[in-house]
């Protein structure tokens, strides 16, 4: 971001959540020099040049930037997937990706993971922002989602196609399944996306159904391993959590059916889990009025309670649990891991604990935890302040109204705005 970020900055006098799992500091500050933490700690003991600037956070809380597991930053969160995909040009994609990014910081996410988007976008969107060409989060990314012939990531019927591509690489054996996994790397990719269950969207009980055979799975792994790619896998379905589980993956994504068992594996093998709260309540809550299938509604309304309570279950299994929250999917909008915060408080975790699934859990997942995702000395300066007390009242994270600052290394979003 140029000189963004450059000189000294000092926020002072909120409740510090450094989010490293040591309590909050009622009157704290934290520090901000030329990019990144300077200093953290009660503000009777932080020392500052007299020449910086000051924040007045008298009455609000202080946090780490919130990061989201689970997005697809070129789509746009309407109710028809398909006509989201009829309606946009390529280039009219390539202008929303730029909004949803800039959405995306305004609503306090500093950080996000991607997981399928057209056209490669969000490879080149990572790219850019790392360049300075424009404010958004810093993104990892994953090209396209791998799914199977008629599998749940093809959203367009078969006698529709887009010239620029599809969100998604179809694949049908062990030998496609490995090219499929390259290109993604040869692309840009950080991490790989697969398919392995249907789901709420999906008609006629796909959500139960697998898309690819162990051996298929296990080759996308062992690919992306030896590319040193991680595996993120959408599963709903306990059959198909376990085979992922078992092949290797880093995450497991939605899983309504993650039950005890399938915690216990998760545990011993450091598995993280994104439940992705908020889409499954955006759509029952607004769907009806957006005229969204009913069997979307049937679907989501049968298995939300079991769904809340797998992950309380595997939070309290000791299963990292992390924000993720589909945003650009079904009535979803960008910029919105501070309201799956709140679902997962309404799920049964401590606000504490759901502090951290948009924090330090989710840095973690994405590898990016020696840079972002604690306020500690030295690490980059991704900050939110919020008006309000975060641990009484965990909904004050949600949206960009109840933003008091944004910054993105080190730099007020406004100062990133009009700097763009």
């Amino acid at each position: 971001m140029g000189d963004m970020g450059q000189g000294t900055l000092v926020i002072r006098g909120g409740q510090v959540i450094d989010c490293t799992g040591r309590d909050p500091i009622p009157n704290g500050s934290v520090v901000l020099e030329d990019g990144h933490i300077a200093a953290v700690g009660p503000s009777q003991d932080v020392r500052a040049p007299r020449s910086a600037d000051i924040f007045d956070a008298d009455g609000m809380s202080v946090l780490p930037g919130l990061i989201d597991a689970h997005v697809h930053i070129t789509m746009t969160g309407g109710a028809d997937l398909v006509s989201m995909v009829t309606s946009r040009s390529f280039g009219r994609v390539a202008y929303d990706t730029v909004a949803h990014l800039r959405d995306t910081v305004r609503a306090g996410v500093t950080s996000i993971r991607t997981m399928g988007d057209v056209g490669f976008l969000d490879i080149a969107a990572r790219d850019a922002i790392r360049r300075g060409q424009f404010i958004g989060p810093r993104i990892v990314a994953c090209g396209k989602g791998l799914t199977s012939t008629g599998g749940h990531a093809v959203l367009m019927p078969p006698w529709i196609k887009t010239e620029y591509g599809d969100s998604w690489e179809i694949v049908n054996d062990t030998g496609g399944a490995r090219a499929a996994v390259r290109r993604q790397v040869e692309a840009g990719a950080d991490h790989i996306k697969v398919f392995q269950t249907g789901g709420v969207i999906d008609p006629g009980g796909r959500i139960d159904a697998e898309e690819f055979t162990v051996e298929e799975l296990s080759a996308i792994v062992e690919t992306a391993r030896a590319c040193k790619r991680p595996v993120a896998c959408h599963a709903h379905n306990k059959a198909g959590i376990l085979h992922a589980i078992e092949a290797g993956v880093r995450s497991i994504e939605h899983g309504m059916y993650f039950d005890d068992e399938c915690a216990a594996r998760a545990k011993a093998r450091d598995v993280f889990f994104v439940p992705t709260l908020i889409v499954m309540d955006n759509i029952l809550r607004l769907g009806p009025q957006h005229g969204v299938p009913e069997f979307y509604l049937q679907n989501i309304s049968s298995r939300t309670p079991q769904h809340h309570g797998n992950v309380r279950s595997a939070f309290e299994a000791g299963v990292r649990i992390v924000t993720g929250t589909d945003a650009g999917s079904v009535l979803t909008g960008h910029g919105a891991p501070g309201y799956e915060v709140a679902m997962l408080v309404k799920a049964g975790l401590p606000p504490m604990a759901a502090l951290l699934a948009a924090t330090a859990n989710a840095a973690a997942l994405l590898g990016i935890d020696r840079e972002v995702g604690t306020l500690e000395a030295g690490k980059c300066a991704d900050v939110i302040v919020v008006r309000g007390d975060a641990l009484a009242d965990p909904t004050v994270v949600a949206g960009p109204d109840r933003m008091a600052a944004v910054f993105v290394g080190g730099a007020s979003l406004g100062q990133a705005q009009a700097a763009a």
